[in-house]
């Protein structure tokens, strides 16, 4: 599987190099491509990932009454539904991965013509944490996408119904709500420099503590109960994970993230949502080391509104030229992201993480 997730990495790096002179063809090639991806998620072996035997558990045995306890009830419908037909749990696995590509993909094209470039990205940090793992968290990180555009275009009222049904597939679209009262206005340096004054503010909450958070934090509904299960866990030594705010993978997203910054009147031009995905993005830095006491939870919310990354680094391309040079650099990018999220799936390509 990892060797396929590869090839077509490497297919969209090519596809991107002439992605001007093949816009006949276009089209068929990138739903060629979607499709491959749903086909790869969807028909994975069970146990290769380490979510998939207990999603294979709660599908199979969704009448449980503990079933509930770790999944949405919508997952517990599909379920239902799908084992009235068959109890191959692939066939949800298609489901999901069918909605969580899809729904992307149709986001992509909303914010760029440079398509190939948006699907590599993903491919290389996105797909195989969303659409191969977690995959409710999948859907929702496409409705994400599609919610964005429209809270640029100044419908929230529609981006917030994306974002109820979001809550049908992920709880965690609660943590979504903020982005509802940001603006897509242009961003002058002052107006930057506060949003990057926010995420080294998150570092001084990491040196100092954040007990003060996990008081507050469990009393949310939904959330609440999220944070407690991770805090007992984490007090039982059921959850070893921990929270890297000085990782060679952090910083290097940091470095990028100061790169569009310094760049922002170039990319802007070409991208209309820039403000507010810089905004999300910023956030995203935010949870990641003000939750660190929480490293499960605050890794994959941080991951969740961090999902605009994959339209921020593509954007890189529009501050290189020539094209051959800036399509190249962010395969390169991609490429160390790549590396960082084959081993989930059993495989190293440089280093191990």
């Amino acid at each position: 599987m990892a060797y396929i997730v590869i090839v077509i990495y490497v297919t969209c790096c090519f596809f991107a190099l002439f992605e001007e002179r093949i816009k006949q063809y276009r089209t068929a090639i990138y739903i060629s491509l979607g499709f491959l991806l749903v086909l790869v998620a969807g028909l994975r072996p069970v146990g290769i990932d380490p979510d998939s035997l207990n999603y294979e558990n709660t599908f199979l045995n969704y009448t449980s009454p503990n079933a509930s306890d770790n999944v949405e009830h919508s997952y517990i419908l599909f379920s239902q539904i799908i084992n009235f037909f068959t109890n191959d749990v692939h066939v949800l696995f298609l489901f999901y991965a069918l909605l969580g590509v899809g729904i992307k993909m149709y986001a992509f094209r909303k914010y760029s013509s440079t398509w190939f470039l948006f699907l590599a990205l993903y491919i290389s940090n996105y797909y195989i944490m969303h659409e191969c793992m977690q995959i409710r968290t999948g859907v929702l990180s496409g409705l994400l996408l599609v919610a964005l555009t429209k809270i640029g275009d100044g419908n929230r009222k529609v981006a917030a119904v994306i974002l109820l049904i979001g809550f049908f597939f992920h709880y965690s679209a609660l943590i979504l709500l903020p982005i509802l009262f940001l603006s897509n206005k242009e961003m002058n340096k002052k107006q930057r420099t506060k949003w990057l004054t926010l995420v080294f503010a998150s570092y001084l909450i990491f040196i100092m503590g954040q007990s003060f958070i996990v008081n507050f934090g469990t009393n949310l509904p939904y959330i609440g109960n999220k944070l407690a299960l991770y805090q007992k866990g984490t007090e039982l030594g059921k959850i070893s994970a921990s929270t890297n705010v000085f990782g060679p993978i952090y910083l290097f997203g940091l470095f990028l993230y100061l790169y569009i910054l310094y760049f922002y009147d170039t990319i802007s031009k070409h991208n209309k949502y820039l403000p507010l995905l810089i905004k999300v993005f910023s956030l995203g830095f935010f949870f990641f080391a003000s939750f660190s006491f929480l490293p499960v939870f605050g890794q994959r919310v941080s991951m969740l509104y961090k999902t605009v990354s994959i339209i921020l680094f593509a954007n890189i391309y529009y501050t290189i030229r020539p094209k051959w040079v800036a399509v190249s650099i962010t395969a390169i990018i991609g490429l160390l992201y790549l590396n960082y999220s084959l081993p989930e799936i059993g495989l190293t390509l440089f280093w191990k993480v």
